[in-house]
């Protein structure tokens, strides 16, 4: 007699199969059950990759969906979990040729979801101590992008904006903060994602400024360390 791990482990390559399975697992309420299961995980990704569905179209992306639930299928029951590595997959499938910035979009809907899920910290003023230490925010998020993908990312986050949408090709910097209740998205050029770098590490104020400044001498470092923490992308404590 078949043990309980041996029928566990039929039903769950059943569930991920879209061929017909044995015929102890052909019921219909089986069927049932799996297309469920495939539209929900399907579903799921589609609402934290919306500017990738914008981009391939609810078709397009419900084909693709179902190709990466094959190969990476829910490994737990917390939706918002689920599609970390969907960017990744993206840049290895060879059609993406046709779309070289998809990749980028796809790693800019992750980031804003990791943004607006991240827990909070109390907000930070500027202070001069000099023992003062400088740190990310627990929401902050920050990509370099080999593509101007922030710009197409941004144009499809709002109505109308991608009319006409002709960016120059370039590499991208983008900030994710919430300041409150709300993400925003910043570009950000190199400067600052050293800086930003720089503070992920906790340390001194002044140690941050220095290394910045050193690196970037012609920045203007102590006035771009006021707009990151303005932003909500930094804590001084």
């Amino acid at each position: 007699m078949p043990s309980l791990a041996d029928f566990q482990s039929r039903f769950a390559q059943a569930l991920m199969s879209d061929e017909q399975s044995a015929p102890s697992l052909r019921a219909h309420a089986f069927a049932v059950y799996r297309n469920t299961s495939a539209r929900g995980t399907v579903e799921a990704l589609r609402a934290t990759y919306a500017t990738v569905n914008q981009l391939l179209g609810d078709d397009g992306f419900t084909q693709v969906a179902l190709e990466y639930r094959h190969e990476a299928p829910p490994t737990g029951p917390v939706v918002s979990d689920y599609g970390a590595g969907f960017a990744g997959f993206l840049a290895r499938q060879p059609w993406t040729c046709e779309l070289p910035y998809l990749a980028d979009v796809a790693r800019l809907d992750w980031l804003w979801l990791e943004s607006f899920l991240s827990g909070n910290a109390d907000p930070s003023t500027w202070r001069a101590a000099r023992d003062a230490r400088i740190s990310l925010h627990p929401a902050a998020r920050v990509a370099w992008l080999t593509t101007p993908a922030l710009t197409i990312w941004q144009a499809h986050r709002q109505p109308g904006g991608f009319d006409d949408l002709e960016p120059e090709w370039r590499e991208e910097g983008a900030l994710f903060a919430r300041p409150g209740l709300q993400v925003c998205v910043h570009p950000i050029e190199r400067t600052c994602r050293y800086l930003l770098a720089i503070a992920a590490g906790s340390p001194r104020v002044d140690q941050c400024v220095a290394a910045v400044a050193e690196a970037y001498p012609q920045s203007n470092v102590p006035e771009l360390l006021q707009q990151c923490v303005a932003a909500g992308a930094l804590i001084i404590h």
